[in-house]
């Protein structure tokens, strides 16, 4: 110490001390900075070379392993020890998801082939969900009428799609009506509306893709009619042509049967010759019913209640009345009112429009200045008869 530093001590008040601190200085390169940058750079391709090397050796299992292979082979081992939800987003992890999403992935592809193979192979092969059946038509053993009208179908619903399927098919593939008519429903008009097959130029489908569903509906007949009861199947779905069709099933005989007559929407004259022939004779009509307040007219001294009959199309129609002055004709018009929910206190719902009905129909030419269509007896609703 020089006595210059001794003195400066000296002159420190007592109790305190003074520290020097001594920098040593650090040696300066005296290569320029583009040059370390350059062995840097070559310094890490070297490194990223040995593991490339490394990993390709690894893979092919052959060659010697340097140290940069063992060192990651190394860090390898540590880190497959570790709890599995310590390497999230490793490589082992990631592995995983890729097999999981590859497998879902060909599901998928085999689940669509399926259907697609399906959907082609419906014309020639059987459904495999249909139960096979004899040729005379499945029949409904043991039927129990205590269930209802519908307890034929409650009590065999897996047998009568089945057999809804195998009608279907049978009436896609027939070459002669006679094919079919065993398992057409009987019908006091056959000799009007026999069994043909026009109209199937396109074969109609009931696999899963085709939108094939069936409903259950119950049909009840008027007062007049006899108060009768029938259940009935409604089957929609659609053509080869993706037209959409509808079909009625019900049983005869304890046999499933398809309502020709209903499925046709067939008429002993069809309103479009109604507006034309204007026969005095009742002729019995499916239609579809709309009601109007504006529709009620007054002929004379003699009130009726106004109803829109319309046929295939919202253009064919013609305006059916009911006599409100006649006991028969209360009965009828309270009938029709309840198949539309029309002023119904029971329900909130709005009236139905162009709701399926079965009525008759004449044409009374004395009634007003051109005459009118009176409905002079409501049959039932809906077109499948009870």
């Amino acid at each position: 110490m020089s006595k210059e530093d001794q003195n400066r001590q000296e002159e420190v008040p007592k109790g305190m001390v003074r520290k020097i601190r001594r920098v040593k200085k650090g040696r300066r390169s005296s290569r320029p900075s583009s040059e370390r940058t350059k062995e840097d750079a070559k310094t890490l391709f070297s490194k990223a070379k040995d593991l490339l090397i490394g990993m390709h050796q690894e893979d092919e299992d052959f060659g010697p392993i340097d140290v940069a292979e063992q060192v990651r082979r190394l860090k390898k081992q540590k880190e497959d020890s570790r709890p599995l939800d310590d390497v999230w987003g490793t490589k082992r992890r990631s592995m995983s998801w890729l097999w999981i999403v590859l497998v879902a992935a060909i599901i998928s592809v085999v689940a669509i082939v399926i259907g697609v193979a399906t959907w082609a192979g419906d014309e020639d092969a059987e459904d495999a969900g249909v139960v096979v059946v004899k040729d005379d038509g499945y029949k409904l053993e043991e039927i129990d009428l205590s269930e209802g009208p519908l307890g034929w179908y409650n009590q065999n619903s897996v047998e009568v799609i089945a057999e809804i399927r195998r009608i279907i098919d049978t009436i896609n593939k027939a070459k002669d009506p006679k094919e079919i008519e065993d398992f057409v429903r009987s019908s006091p008009f056959r000799d009007l509306n026999p069994v043909t097959l026009a109209g199937f130029d396109s074969p109609m489908r009931t696999n899963v893709l085709s939108k094939f569903k069936c409903s259950q509906h119950v049909v009840y007949s008027s007062e007049i009619s006899g108060s009768k009861e029938r259940g009935f199947l409604e089957v929609n779905g659609v053509r080869e042509n993706w037209s959409p069709y509808i079909a009625f099933f019900t049983i005869e005989d304890q046999k499933l049967k398809i309502d020709w007559d209903a499925t046709f929407g067939w008429s002993e004259m069809p309103v479009p010759e109604l507006k034309t022939q204007k026969p005095k004779k009742s002729m019995l009509v499916r239609c579809r019913v709309t009601k109007r307040a504006s529709y009620d007219q007054m002929f004379g001294d003699t009130n009726y209640s106004g109803y829109v009959l319309s046929g295939e199309t919202p253009d064919q129609f013609i305006f059916g009345y009911v006599d409100l002055d006649s006991a028969r004709g209360k009965v009828i018009d309270r009938d029709m009112r309840l198949l539309l929910n029309y002023g119904s206190f029971v329900t909130d719902k709005p009236p139905k429009e162009n709701a399926r009905g079965t009525v008759r129909v004449a044409f009374r030419e004395s009634v007003g200045e051109k005459g009118i269509f009176e409905i002079v007896e409501y049959l039932h609703d809906g077109w499948v008869t009870p």
